[in-house]
């Protein structure tokens, strides 16, 4: 079974595969101060090689820093009645090397039975903001790209280095207890990849009453949605689409980029 210390490296070189580094509030923030110390301790005595990947400090770099803003100052257009538990940046933005052009990843977590509803009425007043990314955009940057939505029984995720590194750099800009919420509906981040306790331990408590009604339009909108893509020529992939349906998530982002992220670190 591995160590601690070895999915400390794994985290390590899946960041060096992407051209990133690991600053040390972020070592103490996942594994704890007790671990960072022994990090330093193996400084000191030359027995690691690449520690160069190690910086002092967290900032995100001005790009990141600059999108993460402008996602603050567009949170109102994420927000529908009292569905909305989290609102997260992720991706490019919350991992730090976000080129000018990007668009800016945003995670959502719902009510149960309301996240089609939810994404219908946000892409309908998208009409008239038009500050989340849309197919039509050509130029999505620092557009809002809702690509995860989940619902609040929908939060556990596959045990990968992806999820884990896309989970605990997620930057939340809504409701920042709620982190600890998603975190805790991951137990394998502990079990496999030995982040401390901590920061899986929430008092939140889910809405899980939901009813019948509004689950029933929910599912309208889904099959509403679902044709409207047909119709408008955006090829959906319905087998992922019903899947996902089912386990309370609508995803949009590529599969693809995932898996050359994840080569990208394998072949490393």
């Amino acid at each position: 079974m591995a160590t601690r210390y070895e999915k400390f490296e794994e985290l390590l070189k899946f960041r060096k595969a992407m051209g990133l580094s690991l600053s040390r509030e972020r070592i103490k923030y996942i594994w704890g101060r007790r671990f960072l110390r022994e990090v330093d301790e193996l400084e000191i005595n030359g027995s690691r090689c690449d520690l160069p990947v190690i910086k002092d400090s967290k900032d995100l770099g001005e790009e990141s820093s600059k999108k993460l803003e402008i996602a603050r100052g567009e949170l109102s257009k994420l927000k529908v009645f009292n569905w909305v538990r989290f609102v997260g940046v992720s991706g490019s933005v919350a991992a730090g090397f976000a080129k000018e052009s990007d668009d800016i990843d945003i995670f959502v977590v719902v009510r149960n039975g309301t996240m089609w509803l939810y994404r219908g009425i946000i892409v309908f007043r998208n009409i008239f903001h038009n500050k989340i990314r849309a197919k039509r955009h050509k130029d999505v940057r620092d557009k809002l790209c809702v690509n995860l939505i989940c619902e609040e029984r929908g939060l556990e995720f596959p045990n990968d280095i992806f999820n884990m590194h896309e989970l605990l750099f997620l930057i939340p800009i809504y409701n920042e207890k709620y982190k600890r919420y998603v975190l805790s509906m991951n137990p394998w981040l502990e079990r496999d990849f030995y982040v401390k306790k901590e920061l899986l331990r929430s008092r939140t408590v889910p809405k899980k009453k939901v009813f019948f009604v509004l689950r029933f339009f929910n599912f309208l909108a889904f099959i509403g949605q679902l044709i409207f893509m047909f119709i408008s020529g955006h090829n959906p992939e319905t087998k992922r689409l019903v899947e996902n349906y089912r386990k309370g998530r609508i995803e949009f982002f590529e599969y693809e980029f995932r898996i050359e992220k994840l080569k990208g670190y394998l072949n490393e």
